[in-house]
């Protein structure tokens, strides 16, 4: 039978990585959504007005750009 210290221990162990998850959602989230946004800015400056519309509906035309563009880190 495990004893209040060991109880303790694991839900604060259980806490921790439930809140590492969710910050790191979050930075993903962050990352991501600079990226795009630094994608935009270069397609517009090139005035690819087509581009960003498709950029922005389609995820793997995105993603292909952003990789020709090496915004991908």
């Amino acid at each position: 039978m495990k004893g209040f210290f060991e109880i303790a221990e694991e839900q604060g162990i259980e806490k921790g990585l439930k809140q590492g998850r969710t910050e790191g959602r979050a930075e993903g989230i962050e990352r991501g959504a600079d990226m795009v946004s630094e994608l935009n800015t270069i397609l517009a400056k090139e005035g690819n007005l087509e581009t960003i519309i498709k950029a922005n509906t389609d995820k793997v035309y995105r993603h292909e750009l952003l990789k020709k563009y090496r915004l991908l880190r």
